[in-house]
């Protein structure tokens, strides 16, 4: 099949990673760049544009993709929900906003020219466009602080200088006024250019390579309300992954990039073996332990983190953080919570994909939360969520069918190595021992969950393998490195094809501590750096002047010390991004 239209640059992921990719390359003026998504426009689900939404935009059926996992043997036996955000904006769409660059020690675990002198630039300027800021306190968050505090931590807020182990406090957050800053309202909306085309609700099926594994085109179908198209787009330069860490192995093996054998197994021709690809996987498992208050938290985002080393015996640097500590209210998303996870909970993994369960079980969640018996309830629960934040156990993403339709078969490999269980165990003590502090127990902290009345270590740990569940920060699937056996190169190029590269959390090596929204970011800003760097090594375009989406954000929004450069450039910048056609859409 002729391919009919052509483009230099193709993005495969409308996400954190490639949005900013997407944008940036075609700022650089390199060429014709195509973005395409496999969900809706962000449009079409306001809530995802709102900082407001974070809860409503969680439970909606159109912006998470449902999948369970297969039955973990140390989890109690269960399958797990392994969802994902979907359309644009990705899953910086549906989370709580929360923005952590993570830890510098974190980065000296991933190659050279990756650690965190490299990437703080890229933060650096990723920040300034974004636009990152805390929320203002509240009787709760503080007196959620007070306790911490009394129980051993150090206060710091921002908690984005590297720098996180012992210390708690107001963590950033990406959002201004009511509108939440994801990479695609930071980033594509509202800055059209001429050079970008974006597909949404167009699936990736297969890349096509020619003999000397260069792609040449990508398949993709598109759905409308009407018909579904299968397109064939012909590829001039370099296409980019940026699916996220469970749907960019999926791609490259429906692509016969991948381990030969199961390929095979599914009637799809090898084109490289790469065994690595799929396997690495890490994941943040997390359990939150309930109690209730004796007055209403008031209290709707996750503003307070708290990172410690709970685990001595872990081969980590000193100082370096293993465990993070969370602060939840129930009345900020509970209900919307249970819509997603309680099918996953309740049905057999036979019955999962029949929607109407789905909405049986939504319908009554809704009904239940609109008794006032149980608003009063909700109201005045809280919990303080462990999350494992350094895993040793590793999983795999293997495929589960030759259909692009159908989820990978998800394997997250859950407390594999006791090390994990060990880690999460002191971490709920040491939730017991915030809980049990003064300003906590003025303010009320009746224990629900059975870890909070326990100190068993043994039921505690029987407890957490019936009660884990994913943080939804999926890396590592497709790893970066310099070993022969990496998929990927340090310059994000991906080892067995000559112009494919991979920006996404599947390349992260070792997990950061915190929430990965943040470092999926700045890996798109920075493979949008190693393409330009590279085309300009080569002469082939000139220096690009690269324009800016800062001009989205708000001046007060941005760095103090930015403003002023910001603003001799805005009228500039202005006047370009008038005149550019509104972005193309097919």
């Amino acid at each position: 099949m002729q391919a009919v239209e052509e483009f230099d640059f193709i993005v495969i992921g409308g996400g954190s990673a490639g949005c900013i990719a997407a944008a940036r390359i075609a700022d650089a003026n390199l060429g014709s760049v195509l973005l395409v998504e496999a969900g809706d426009a962000a449009e079409e689900n306001p809530e995802t544009l709102l900082a407001s939404g974070f809860a409503q935009a969680f439970a909606n059926e159109n912006t998470l993709i449902d999948r369970l996992s297969i039955q973990q043997p140390r989890c109690a036996k269960r399958t797990l929900y392994m969802g994902s955000g979907t359309g644009m904006g990705g899953s910086g769409a549906v989370n709580g906003m929360v923005y952590t660059r993570g830890d510098r020690r974190d980065y000296a675990q991933w190659p050279e020219g990756w650690r965190w002198e490299n990437v703080a630039p890229s933060f650096d300027a990723l920040e300034h466009t974004l636009g990152v800021s805390t929320r203002n306190p509240n009787e709760f968050t503080n007196t959620c602080l007070d306790a911490a505090l009394q129980s051993g931590f150090e206060r710091k807020d921002e908690l984005n200088d590297g720098e996180l182990c012992g210390h708690i406090g107001y963590q950033l957050m990406n959002y201004h006024g009511g509108d939440r800053r994801h990479a695609y309202s930071a980033f594509i909306k509202g800055f059209p250019r001429e050079n970008l085309t974006v597909l949404t609700r167009t699936r990736l099926e297969r890349i096509e390579f020619d003999e000397n594994m260069t792609a040449i085109a990508v398949h993709v179908r598109q759905r409308s309300a009407m018909q579904e198209i299968v397109r064939r787009i012909g590829l001039r330069k370099e296409i980019i992954l940026c699916a996220g860490a469970l749907e960019t192995p999926k791609l490259l093996m429906l692509s016969g990039v991948g381990p030969s054998n199961q390929l095979r197994h599914f009637g799809i021709e090898p084109r490289a073996e790469v065994p690595a690809v799929g396997r690495n996987l890490q994941d943040h498992p997390n359990v939150c332990i309930f109690y209730r208050g004796n007055s209403e938290t008031q209290s709707f985002y996750p503003q307070v983190y708290g990172f410690e080393r709970m685990n001595p015996a872990l081969a980590l640097a000193d100082q370096q953080a293993d465990t993070c500590f969370v602060f939840y209210s129930a009345a900020s998303s509970l209900a919307p919570s249970m819509q997603r996870m309680l099918p996953a909970l309740m049905l057999p993994a036979s019955q999962y994909g029949n929607r109407r369960w789905h909405r049986w079980i939504r319908n009554t969640v809704t009904l239940a939360f609109r008794l006032p018996f149980l608003q009063r309830f909700v109201n005045k629960v809280y919990g303080i969520v462990v999350i494992l934040g350094k895993p040793s156990s590793r999983g795999e993403v293997t495929l589960a069918s030759a259909d692009p339709a159908h989820a990978p078969r998800i394997n997250p490999g859950y407390f594999l190595n006791s090390d994990d269980l060990d880690t999460l165990t002191n971490g709920v003590i040491k939730a017991q021992q915030i809980a049990g502090q003064p300003a906590l127990t003025r303010w009320g902290n009746q224990g629900l969950s059975l870890a909070a009345r326990s100190t068993d270590r043994e039921k505690i740990k029987q407890w957490i393998k019936q009660s884990a569940m994913t943080t939804f920060h999926y890396a590592g699937t497709c790893k970066m490195g310099t070993h022969p056996s990496d998929p990927v190169d340090t310059q994000l190029r991906l080892k067995a094809a000559r112009n494919v590269r991979i920006a996404d959390a599947s390349v992260i090596p070792e997990i950061p501590v915190a929430a990965i929204n943040a470092p999926s970011m700045m890996i798109g800003w920075r493979v949008a750096d190693f393409i330009i760097e590279e085309i300009e090594r080569a002469q082939l375009v000139p220096a690009p002047n690269i324009a800016s989406a800062s001009d989205n954000l708000p001046a007060e929004a941005k760095p103090k010390n930015s403003r002023k450069a910001a603003s001799k450039g805005r009228a500039k910048k202005t006047k370009q991004a008038r005149s550019r056609r509104p972005v193309p859409t097919l």
